[in-house]
């Protein structure tokens, strides 16, 4: 029985970590920053320009706000204005599209 414990979690642990790799923000891309909820949307808009990106899109309602800035380290300023997670922006658009779906049925 523990053999199947650590197995799941071992396999559960090397799914969050391509995850975490297929995720990761390319400098020059879109990214989308996922703030805590009720985050407003011009502090969400002043985390995006202190961490040097240009806004692209903005949901208040979602808390996420896709944007696009130079540098490497745009995702790590990011985390350091607010943002829980920063993911490539791509990834996130059809994260979300999918979600969305099985919402609406």
């Amino acid at each position: 029985m523990r053999e199947i414990g650590f197995g799941l979690i071992l396999s559960s642990a090397m799914a969050l970590v391509a995850f975490l790799i297929a995720a990761w923000p390319v400098p020059g891309r879109p990214i989308a920053a996922f703030f805590p909820s009720g985050t407003s949307q011009p502090e969400m808009a002043r985390a995006v320009s202190l961490a040097g990106g240009s806004l692209l899109e903005l949901d208040g309602a979602e808390a996420v706000v896709v944007s696009v800035g130079e540098g490497t380290d745009y995702a790590m300023s990011l985390y350091r204005a607010g943002a829980w997670l920063v993911v490539d922006g791509s990834l996130a658009q059809s994260c979300v599209r999918r979600v969305r779906n099985l919402l609406n049925g």
